[in-house]
This record gives structure tokens, C-alpha cells and sequence, in this order.
């Protein structure tokens, strides 16, 4: 069985230090304040999220275009983790339990994340889980969540995990468009309650189960799914 984490609202929250972060990133490099403000960016990839805030301030959302976002990101994300701006930051609840019984035993995890692969980073290590995954799928790769299910399962098999089958496959995350790419790999979806959706609006994109924290999950109900 292969258990892959969202990052954002599924394991952590941190005050929406990515918005704060780009939005500074943005204004440093562009003199576009509120840049991210009005993208949506619940579920969707820092490379998808960063092109649409590109055009929107009238910049190519080239390959150089986003990668000087994303390095100059990278700074303000530190920046913006280190000032809690007063808004609740943490590892959210049930996380570290779930995380001791999958490594206890011996689950494979990994990540699946629109998030950058060195924000990944930044913010799980800011909270003590970076270490928690060896490997994972990130905002890099595909503008698309859809297609990091593969680039996950691939990059596991790299890691000496799996084959997997894909109904052997559970994503977990907090938003339509981790269930969505579930889905769309054949792969089995948890929906979890603790970022912008509610239990009610995630039950509705027909997940194997919608919890209201990782708190409710636990192995044996996760590989009855």
C-alpha cells in the first residue's frame, strides 16, 4: 500500500505563509502587490498558480519567468513562516499519531503536493515533518495535480518501494483536487476536513471516506478502504 500526503490544510497549516510569501515575491520582482490574492489556489500547483499570476501582471509565464518566481518565493516563503502575522500556525491534528502507526507498520508514504519541491521542504521542516518522507510529488513536475499520482508511484518505485496497484494507492488531502486526481489514477481518495472545504462539500467529490481530522484515520481503517 502506498499512502500519499497533501501538504497544505492535510498535515499543516501555517498561515497562509505561501500566499504571504508569493504575493511578496511578486511585488519584489514585479511591483504587483496582492498578486496571488485573487488566483485560486486550493489544490492547484505552485507552477499552475504562479503562471496564472504572471499573466494576470502582464509577464510571460515562460520556463525563466517561473523559475525567477520560484527562487525568489523560496526567500519570502522563510520570511513569511517566520511572522505568524497572527493567524494560527501547526502540524494539525492526528498528523504525527498517523504518521507513527503507518512507519510502525511499514507503510510507504510519500507526498503529493502542488507545493514546490524546495517550499515543500522549507515549511515541513519548519514543522519538524520534512524528514517524516523520503520521497514525494511536487509542483515542479506538472502544472496538472492530475498527473503527480504517477510522478508519486514512479518516484516510490525509484525509492526501492511497490509495484503498486492503483485501487492500493490512497491520497489524502483536503481539497476536490486531491480527490480529483485520485480519481483520475484510479487510485483511492481521503478527504480531510482540516483546510478551506467543508465535510459536507468533500463528501459530495465521493471519496473512499471524508474525517473530520487525521485524528479519525488510523491503518487498519485506511487498508479497508
Amino acid at each position: 500500500m502506498l499512502v500519499l500526503f497533501d501538504i497544505d490544510g492535510t498535515l499543516i497549516v501555517s498561515g497562509r505563509a505561501g500566499i504571504r510569501g508569493m504575493n511578496r515575491s511578486f511585488e519584489r520582482l514585479f511591483g504587483v502587490p496582492g498578486a496571488i490574492d485573487d488566483v485560486p489556489t486550493a489544490g492547484r500547483t505552485d507552477r499552475a498558480i504562479a503562471s496564472e499570476a504572471l499573466l494576470r501582471a502582464g509577464q510571460p509565464a515562460d520556463e525563466p519567468a517561473i523559475t525567477r518566481v520560484r527562487d525568489a518565493y523560496l526567500t519570502d516563503l522563510r520570511v513569511a513562516l517566520a511572522d505568524a502575522a497572527s493567524v494560527p500556525q501547526g502540524v494539525l491534528p492526528g498528523v504525527a499519531a498517523l504518521l507513527d502507526e503507518l512507519a510502525r507498520e511499514q507503510v510507504t508514504v510519500g507526498l503529493l503536493t502542488g507545493n514546490f519541491e524546495q517550499a515543500a521542504a522549507i515549511k515541513l521542516g519548519h514543522f519538524g515533518l520534512w524528514h517524516r518522507f523520503a520521497f514525494g510529488a511536487f509542483g515542479d513536475h506538472h502544472v496538472d495535480r492530475r498527473s503527480l499520482v504517477q510522478v508519486a508511484v514512479d518516484t516510490a518505485i525509484e525509492a526501492g518501494h511497490g509495484p503498486f496497484e492503483a485501487n492500493r494507492i490512497i491520497v489524502i488531502g483536503d481539497t476536490p483536487l486531491d480527490v480529483d486526481c485520485a480519481h483520475a489514477y484510479g487510485a483511492r481518495a481521503v478527504a480531510v476536513a482540516t483546510g478551506p472545504f467543508s465535510h459536507e462539500a468533500l463528501a459530495e467529490t465521493g471519496p473512499a471516506i471524508t474525517v473530520h481530522s487525521l485524528a479519525e484515520l488510523n491503518v487498519r481503517l485506511i487498508e479497508n478502504l
